[in-house]
């Protein structure tokens, strides 16, 4: 294991990450309208973290400046991987501690400063896309900060676009490249060579900041101010969910608002090769995609029976309910977390299906975190296969995926192996979850601490944000002790990078020489 090579990585990732935090400088000024005075807790906060991004990544580079980066192994490149989400996290939270933000008041009415465990929280859950927080009025500048608010968004438009990806596409790193992507992410080429690899990464983040544009402009046109366009658009299109209203985007309360906030849910949410690939045309390959089929299919049944399940309880009129139903259908899948209704008032049903919906995700090569699609077909193919083989033992047959068959052994094991892996973290995370918190903490504040405990993993594992009930769309996961943060933290960091390249940096053997 070459550590002065991760070292020198880690470095430059440390002064990307610093360095983006100029962009958020200019909402701590008057002239951008999200202040009346100079911000000079926001601005000194973030200017103060980039100096500590600035000291910490030129520190990391000086450390492993001699070791050439285009020497990277398959090891190496996992625990880039894995240390560079959780020096992001890290890094990210200095500008909530710098700034002195507050998380709530007491009830005197003082202000509850944010934590170590408060910040890296909020922190982890931008850069993963979950868009939980403990932050109980983001709207109270007395609370957290307009330019530090932003940051807040602006995590999830880097998390989204990938800390490798970005990393890949700015510097490039040789054959360093390619085993970089492979761990992160599928890039929408299938060619091997170095400067091929970069092009890939450059494609996927084309196309993610394509949408990005778009979106914004379409939500400034239908009357958003650039601030929050920019920070509804980096929620929607990284599926993250942080919004700069209590009410989330329900706030707005504008159909067409929500209806272009769901196209680019489902947009984020799609294979960034096939959108690269119809964007040049070949719109064919998107749609004769089977993943892509399936995600759009699941999504539409769920909006189908939230839909009629609302009606029947008379939560709403039929359009109304279909309304409501898209879009938390919608944002519950993509992992998004956004919300236009308190879903946590719904019946038992709509509760249970946006509970399973999170455990569903989007397609490989997306933004969403979560199982994914692709794995549920496997999972289906493989079960089909081996029922008919119960009653059909000396039948040969193999999975078929796309009309070409899967021969590969590796990745039904990877698949199964995967799907167990989620299984027994959801369950040991669930009772960590209950042993951690003191029975204060669920008589005050939870009605089923069971199944809120539950929904709070389910929604930090997948990425989602807002659970149920003490942590449902119009409470926060303030009141929670900070171990208990810091394992929801870890969760977040584990759904949006698929578990092990955080996991291996755990075992002892992944870090010998041998």
């Amino acid at each position: 294991m070459n550590i002065r090579l991760i070292c020198r990585i880690l470095g430059m990732i440390a002064l990307i990450v610093g360095g983006s935090m100029a962009l958020s400088l200019p909402w701590s000024l008057p002239i951008c309208g999200q202040t009346e005075v100079f911000d000079a807790r926001g601005f000194f906060g973030l200017l103060g973290s980039m100096a500590i991004c600035g000291a910490v990544g030129g520190s990391l580079w000086y450390f492993g400046r001699k070791e050439a980066a285009q020497r990277l192994l398959h090891r190496e490149a996992i625990a880039v991987v894995g240390l560079a989400w959780l020096t992001a996290s890290v890094l990210g939270a200095c500008p909530f501690l710098l700034s002195a933000a507050g998380r709530g008041y007491t009830p005197e009415g003082k202000v509850i400063r944010m934590r170590v465990a408060d910040a890296l929280f909020e922190s982890a859950s931008g850069f993963s896309g979950t868009g939980a927080s403990v932050l109980s009025n983001v709207e109270d500048r007395r609370l957290i900060s307009a330019a530090v608010l932003f940051w807040r968004s602006q995590t999830h438009f880097l998390g989204g676009l990938g800390i490798i990806v970005l990393f890949v596409a700015l510097l490039g790193l040789g054959s360093a490249s390619k085993a970089l992507l492979r761990v992160e992410v599928a890039a929408p080429s299938q060619t091997s060579t170095h400067e091929q690899t970069r092009r890939a990464a450059m494609a996927f983040g084309a196309v993610f900041l394509t949408l990005n544009a778009i979106l914004t402009l379409l939500l400034v046109l239908q009357g958003l101010s650039l601030y929050d366009a920019l920070c509804h658009a980096f929620g929607t299109v990284a599926t993250g969910g942080f919004s700069t209203y209590n009410a989330s985007v329900g706030y707005f309360q504008s159909p067409s608002v929500e209806l272009t906030i769901v196209l680019f849910m489902l947009l984020g949410c799609t294979n960034f090769a096939l959108l690269y690939f119809a964007a040049k045309g070949k719109i064919r390959r998107l749609f004769s995609d089977l993943e892509f089929r399936v995600y759009l299919s699941i999504a539409a049944v769920a909006v189908l029976f939230m839909t009629a399940a609302l009606i029947r309880h008379h939560q709403a009129g039929p359009l109304d309910s279909l309304r409501m139903a898209l879009f938390q259908c919608v944002s519950m899948q993509t992992n998004t977390g956004f919300a236009t209704a308190d879903f946590d008032r719904w019946p038992p049903f709509c509760k249970g299906l946006l509970l399973v919906l999170m455990y569903v995700g989007g397609c490989a090569g997306s933004t969403s975190c979560s199982v994914k699609v692709i794995r549920y077909v496997f999972l289906g193919k493989i079960v089909s296969l081996e029922l008919q083989r119960s009653f059909r033992p000396s039948m040969v047959k193999h999975i078929r995926l796309g009309g070409a068959p899967v021969t590969d052994s590796e990745i039904v094991k990877d698949v199964l192996v995967y799907l167990l892996l989620i299984v027994c973290i959801s369950v040991a995370a669930w009772l960590a979850l209950l042993a951690l918190e003191p029975l204060a903490t669920w008589t005050a504040h939870s009605n089923d601490k069971l199944l809120d405990s539950f929904s709070a993993v389910a929604a930090t594992l997948n990425g989602v944000g807002p659970g149920l009930g003490m942590f449902g769309p119009t409470a926060n996961y303030g009141s929670l002790q900070p171990v208990s943060k810091i394992t929801l933290s870890l969760l977040m960091l584990l759904g949006r990078i698929e578990l092990f390249p955080i996991l291996v940096l755990f075992m002892p053997g992944f870090w010998s020489r041998r």
